[in-house]
């Protein structure tokens, strides 16, 4: 009896000792026993960051003009097939020229008679000069050849501008390329009439340089203003560089219209690109990205690193060995970096991982490099 009696004793002692062993290890795990969290890190530094401006647009031409006849006519000759590159200058069309050319042989030659005409009014006149000064003819006569050499004198200015009047007509009786380009498909055939009215003859599109329009929305112009006003952006150039099927197109901002559209909510920007090649078309959709403008004392830190609450983006950070939330403002943004313009101190450790084991004022340890990661 005994015996039994203390083989139960002995295993209670066994069991209380357990439980105590057990709570005593849930004790030291509550009181911080267990090792710091292993986290990734990023180390923040403080710089003049580029901002890259991402935007859609569409190529354009700035001189796309569809050319029309300046005389009425019967076209004789076409000096182009559709597609060719031309110059300015080029020959394009003949329209007959028998009507503009007799009008000028006889402007020409009523000038010529004009101008003999004012030649011996002048010889006469001259005379006329010496010889009233002497008093060797009367005032009449002498007013009589003034009077001649002033008529044929106009006469001479009329035919010059008849002359110069055919002159125009007979010239545009060929038709010219006004600046360089790609000429499209003939709208008239050899031998269809023309008038200056109403008659479209051919497109001609400048490919060199080409210009690529895109929309800036109002409140992406008015925030670029405010923060070059501000001084906390500057702009130190306006390099633009355009991403067309798979290629790279290195161009220049070339304006920033301050006028809002009312319909889309836009300010329209243009870009310049140089296309000597002419392998840039117009019409073509691609996607721009400006640069030139930098964040002063800003932070680059990599995309992961963000996480959203219901208010504010923010990251976590290591002070002191434990977790601190900061909210931070992101200026710009792609699919692997952010740029942040307030929030974070340079020198700040980012964690950049194990999120869902972590939690403000909680141990961590980083366990990169915190002298800089990429």
């Amino acid at each position: 009896m005994n015996k039994i009696y203390g083989l139960s004793i002995l295993a209670t002692v066994i069991l209380f000792s357990g439980c105590f062993s057990q709570t005593d290890k849930k004790q030291n795990a509550q009181a911080g026993g267990m090792p710091p969290l292993p986290v990734g890190v990023f180390v923040a530094k403080a710089g003049d960051i580029p901002i890259v401006l991402n935007y859609s647009g569409q190529t354009t031409s700035n001189m796309d003009v569809t050319l029309k006849a300046k005389v009425a006519g019967t076209i004789e000759k076409q000096f182009f097939k559709a597609g060719d590159r031309v110059q300015a200058g080029d020959k394009l069309y003949l329209i007959d020229q028998a009507k503009y050319k007799a009008v000028y042989d006889s402007s020409l030659a009523n000038l010529k008679v004009a101008e003999a005409n004012f030649n011996n009014a002048k010889t006469d006149f001259d005379r006329s000069l010496k010889l009233h000064a002497n008093s060797a003819i009367s005032q009449k006569e002498f007013d009589s050849s003034k009077a001649t050499f002033e008529s044929t004198k106009a006469s001479v200015l009329a035919a010059k501008a008849n002359l110069q009047n055919s002159k125009i007509d007979l010239d545009y009786s060929v038709v010219t390329a006004p600046f360089s380009g790609v000429i499209g498909d003939s709208l008239k055939d050899v031998g269809s009439y023309v008038s200056s009215a109403d008659s479209d003859l051919v497109r001609l599109t400048k490919l060199n340089p080409i210009y690529v329009d895109f929309a800036i929305s109002d409140v992406n112009r008015l925030e670029i203003a405010q923060k070059l006003g501000s001084k906390e952006w500057v702009q130190l150039n306006s390099l633009v560089t355009m991403k067309y099927e798979g290629k790279d197109y290195n161009g220049t901002l070339d304006f920033i219209d301050n006028v809002i559209d009312q319909s889309s909510g836009t300010v329209s920007a243009k870009a310049k690109f140089d296309n000597n090649a002419t392998k840039l078309r117009p019409g073509a959709f691609a996607t721009v990205e400006v640069y030139g403008f930098y964040q002063k004392n800003g932070f680059k830190i990599p995309q992961v690193a963000i996480l959203q609450d219901l208010v504010n983006p923010f990251v976590y950070t290591i002070k002191d060995g434990k977790v601190v939330k900061n909210p931070i403002k992101i200026v710009s943004q792609d699919a692997t970096s952010a740029i942040i313009s307030s929030g974070l101190n340079d020198g700040d450790i980012i964690i950049i991982d194990n999120f869902k084991k972590i939690r403000e004022g909680q141990s961590v340890q980083p366990v990169q490099d915190t002298k800089g990661n990429k």
